[in-house]
């Protein structure tokens, strides 16, 4: 039943993406030194309007145990044309800045899209954007 159920994915998860893609992530930032403190990683969240929630991967030798670790960090990134979409790998690098509390990052380039069956789409923060005129045309109606 697992087994069906890995198969059969109702919704997607960056740990589902990190088992399958972590070989060629971590070949690629070994063989491509990123500059500037750039990092790849995959896009969790869309919901908000230019801005994107990034799941970054960094492995980290441990003496200790003799054995690369995978240590994955959450951050907020600034998507100017809010072009990326949950699923997609990006690569983002850091402002110097803040912009807003908590964003700190901004977005580099797309480096893949995730395959959708609706190309067109709208966004988390689009969807969300297109449903409050609605309630405010029920409530004056």
């Amino acid at each position: 039943m697992a087994l069906l159920l890995s198969n059969i994915r109702r919704a997607w998860h960056y740990k589902f993406w990190q088992r399958q893609t972590a070989g060629y992530l971590r070949i690629y930032e070994k063989n491509n030194k990123l500059p500037n403190n750039e990092m790849i990683g995959y896009v969790l969240n869309d919901k908000h309007p230019k801005t994107i929630r990034v799941a970054c991967d960094r492995y980290m030798w441990v003496m200790r145990y003799k054995k690369a670790f995978r240590f994955t960090k959450k951050i907020w990134a600034h998507d100017e044309h809010s072009e990326c979409r949950v699923g997609d790998v990006v690569r983002v690098q850091p402002l110097g800045y803040r912009l807003g509390p908590w964003k700190t990052y901004v977005l580099v380039r797309v480096l893949h899209r995730e395959p959708r069956d609706d190309e067109l789409a709208p966004r988390g923060s689009e969807k969300r954007n297109l449903l409050l005129p609605r309630s405010t045309e029920e409530s004056a109606g």
